[in-house]
């Protein structure tokens, strides 16, 4: 009795198993929901780096024509920066301004001493991507200053916050470039009405 019993439950279990081998509805189904969270992963992923290379561009985009923008004058004031730095921020839209943090600098070279370099003013907005004082060392690339010229310098500096959310980048990432440009008009750029800089 009982070894017909199991005998009976063994065939039924093998047809079971046999019509769930032929039976292939809801494959697709299951296919499609294995591979639903892959594709979304790489969607947003791809639509966060986008974002983040678009902004990167425009980082360095404003750091070149910030710096463009103040080699073009022989002498400038606070005001007009402050324009330049508002030029800036046009750049950005439509992304957020509130991280971006420009520091436009004027270095100076010794007429003597390539190699000394110092701050002959420095500007910054929204907090700066750096600060310098007047009168402190900078060093500059090689052979990018001659003696007794100087250089603009623009640092720009935006803490970038992804899209949707921090997988595929950590929190914030501060995305920063960094512009030299010889002035065009004259050998140093007059800030206000202060007085020439020299570098001793």
């Amino acid at each position: 009795m009982i070894p017909a019993l199991i005998r009976t439950l063994d065939a039924a279990r093998r047809r079971l198993a046999q019509r769930f081998h032929r039976d292939e509805r809801g494959v697709a189904a299951v296919e499609f929901a294995l591979l639903v969270p892959i594709m979304v992963s790489l969607f947003v992923g791809a639509v966060e780096l986008s974002q983040a290379i678009t902004v990167d561009r425009r980082i360095t985009q404003i750091a070149s024509s910030t710096a463009d923008l103040v080699a073009r004058e022989s002498a400038i004031t606070t005001a007009q920066l402050n324009n330049v730095t508002d030029v800036a921020r046009a750049l950005l839209q439509p992304y957020d301004t509130a991280p971006l943090k420009i520091t436009i600098t004027s270095v100076g070279a010794n007429a003597t001493n390539i190699n000394n370099t110092k701050v002959c003013w420095s500007h910054s907005f929204q907090g700066g991507a750096a600060t310098y004082a007047q009168g402190q060392t900078y060093t500059l690339p090689a052979g990018i200053v001659d003696r007794g010229g100087s250089v603009v310098v623009s640092e720009v500096a935006y803490d970038y916050t992804p899209l949707v959310f921090a997988f595929y980048l950590p929190g914030i990432t501060t995305l920063r470039d960094k512009f030299f440009l010889k002035p065009r008009i004259s050998s140093m750029i007059q800030l206000n009405t202060n007085p020439i800089c020299t570098v001793s």
